[in-house]
C-alpha cells in the first residue's frame, strides 16, 4: 500500500459516519484524495488499538533468535528440556516451540502488569522458549501456580546450565611460551603453525600471541669462564618478564587471562630447571617435548607408550641425615660420566662422604618420554627423589646434574617449591669434551651465578 501511495496511485475518501452507513456502492461525487505513506502508518496504528487491545510490541526476529540461543533449542520449563527443533515421531525438522512471556505483553494477560507489560514485551529476559504443553500450563491451566519470580528462576537456571554445557565445547584458553636457545651453534626455531597445532592436539585453545621468553641466539661460548655470570646479567630482564608472564596472582586474573600455560622448552640445562622452578605447580601447565627425528612438538601417535616403571630412583650413597650435601642426577639420555664431575665431588663420592640419588631409565634414550603417561611416571619418580633429599636427608645443599630430555628437566624444576627447598647448585656441560661446570645456584628466593674466581655473583630475585 505504501508503494502505491508513493506513486500517487492510492486514493481515499473522508466521509462522516452517517454518510457511509448503509452505503453499498461508491458515489462518483465523492472527492478522491491522494493517500500518503504516513497515512498507512496511522491506519495500521489505529487498527491495532482497536483490534489488538492492550498488547505491547510484537516479539522481533532478533529477540526470538536470542531466546532460542539462550535456551539451546530446548523447552525452558524446569526438568522438561524437550527438543523443539523437530516434530516428535517424525523426521520433519521444524520449530515447534512457543515464545512465552513471563509478564504478559497485555496488562490483562497472565502475570500482566500496567507498569511492565508493554515495556518488556520485546525483552528476551521476559520470554521463555516452551513446548506447547508447558506454554498452555503457565498461561491457561495453572496461571496461579506460576508466578513471575518462579518463571524467572526457571529461565535463569536453564540459561546458566546451557551456557555451562556449551562452554565445555571450547578448549581452555592457553598462553604459548617458548624457552628456546641455539644449542651447539645450531639455530632453534619453532613456527607458529607448529606451536598452534601442537596445542590443539592436546585439546588446548592457543591465544593469538606467543611469548618468546629468555630467548638466546648468541654464539654458544659456555666454555669461557664467567659465562653464567654474564648470562644472568644479559637475561635478567628476560627472567623478570618470564616471572610476570607465568604469575598466577589474583590481581592479574580476568576472564581473558589464560587458563593454561603451554611451555615449549629447548634450552640450556640450568635454564630449564630454573624455568621450571619459577613456574612451579600452582597452576595448570602443559609442557611439550621436541622430537628431533620427526622435527615436531607433538606426541608421536604411532609410537607405543613406554612400559610402566621404566623410570627408577636408586641411591648410590645414602648416609642418612647427618650429611649436609647431596647429589641428584637425572640420567635418562645416558649415564652420567663420573670423570666429568668436578674433582671435589668425585673425591667426596669416592670417599663416601656425600649422599647421591640417581633418577634413571631402564634403557637410556633421548626419546624415552613418548606420552603424557611417560611424563607422569617420570614426575612421580622425581618427586620421590626430591622428598628423599628434603624430608629424609634434610640436605642443605644439593648438586644437580641433568643428562636428560628438556621436558624432564623443566618438570624437575617444577617440583622445587619456592622458599622451601635447599640450595640447589646447577651444573652444565658445554660439550662431551668438557667437564661439568658450576653454572647457577637457586635458593628459596633468588638465582645467582656460581663463581670460582672470587668475583661477585650476579643475583636475580625470583619473587
Amino acid at each position: 500500500m505504501k508503494q502505491f501511495a508513493k506513486q500517487n496511485r492510492l486514493k481515499h475518501v473522508e466521509l462522516k459516519v452517517n454518510e457511509i452507513n448503509g452505503t453499498l456502492y461508491s458515489d462518483s461525487k465523492w472527492n478522491l484524495l491522494n493517500t500518503k505513506a504516513g497515512d498507512i502508518d496511522s491506519l495500521i496504528k489505529m487498527r491495532k488499538s482497536i483490534f489488538e487491545g492492550g498488547r505491547g510490541k510484537a516479539i522481533s526476529v532478533n529477540t526470538g533468535a536470542s531466546v532460542w540461543n539462550e535456551a539451546g533449542g530446548r523447552c525452558m520449563y524446569r526438568g522438561c528440556g524437550s527438543d523443539l527443533s523437530s516434530t516428535p515421531l517424525t523426521t520433519k525438522k521444524a520449530r515447534i516451540a512457543y515464545l512465552a512471556h513471563i509478564i504478559a505483553s497485555n496488562p490483562e494477560g497472565p502475570r500482566g502488569s500496567v507498569a511492565d507489560s508493554h515495556k518488556l514485551s520485546d525483552s528476551s529476559e521476559n520470554i521463555m522458549l516452551m513446548c506447547d504443553a508447558h506454554h498452555r500450563l503457565i498461561d491457561r491451566i495453572d496461571v496461579d501456580g506460576h508466578c513471575v519470580e518462579s518463571l524467572q528462576k526457571m529461565r535463569s537456571e536453564h540459561t546458566n546450565r546451557v551456557r555451562e554445557l556449551l562452554n565445555t565445547l571450547s578448549y581452555p584458553r592457553t598462553q604459548i611460551i617458548t624457552l628456546l636457545a641455539d644449542l651447539a651453534q645450531v639455530p632453534t626455531n619453532a613456527s607458529k603453525a607448529e606451536l598452534f597445532l601442537s596445542c590443539i592436539s592436546r585439546k588446548l585453545g592457543p591465544l593469538e600471541s606467543i611469548k618468546h621468553l629468555i630467548r638466546r641466539t648468541q654464539r654458544d661460548k659456555r666454555e669461557i669462564p664467567g659465562f653464567w655470570n654474564n648470562f644472568l646479567y644479559e637475561h635478567e630482564t628476560d627472567i623478570r618478564d618470564f616471572i610476570i608472564s607465568v604469575s598466577n596472582k589474583p590481581s592479574q586474573s580476568s576472564e581473558h587471562s589464560p587458563e593454561v600455560l603451554a611451555i615449549f622448552p629447548l634450552h640450556l640445562v640450568p635454564v630449564l630447571i630454573l624455568a621450571g622452578r619459577i613456574v612451579g605447580e600452582a597452576r595448570k601447565v602443559d609442557v611439550f617435548q621436541y622430537d628431533r627425528d620427526r622435527k615436531s612438538w607433538q606426541w608421536d601417535k604411532n609410537s607405543d607408550s613406554q612400559n610402566k616403571n621404566i623410570f627408577s630412583v636408586s641411591y648410590e650413597l645414602d648416609k642418612g641425615s647427618d650429611v649436609e650435601e647431596a647429589v641428584v642426577s637425572i640420567e635418562l639420555t645416558a649415564e652420567i660420566d663420573r670423570n666429568a664431575m668436578p674433582h671435589n665431588l668425585q673425591d667426596k663420592i669416592n670417599n663416601k662422604e656425600i649422599n647421591w640419588v640417581r633418577i634413571k631409565c631402564d634403557v637410556p634414550d633421548f626419546n624415552c618420554i613418548q606420552s603424557d603417561e611417560d611424563l607422569k611416571d617420570f614426575t612421580n619418580v622425581a618427586r620421590q627423589a626430591v622428598q628423599m633429599v628434603q624430608d629424609k636427608w634434610r640436605s642443605k645443599s644439593v648438586h644437580l646434574f641433568g643428562v636428560s630430555p628438556a621436558i624432564t628437566l623443566f618438570k624437575f624444576g617444577q617440583l622445587l617449591q619456592a622458599g622451601h627447598h635447599p640450595l640447589y647448585k646447577l651444573y652444565d656441560r658445554p660439550n662431551r669434551d668438557s667437564p661439568f661446570i658450576e653454572a647457577l645456584e637457586i635458593n628459596g628466593n633468588e638465582v645467582f651465578s656460581s663463581t670460582t674466581d672470587g668475583s661477585e655473583a650476579h643475583k636475580v630475585n625470583l619473587k
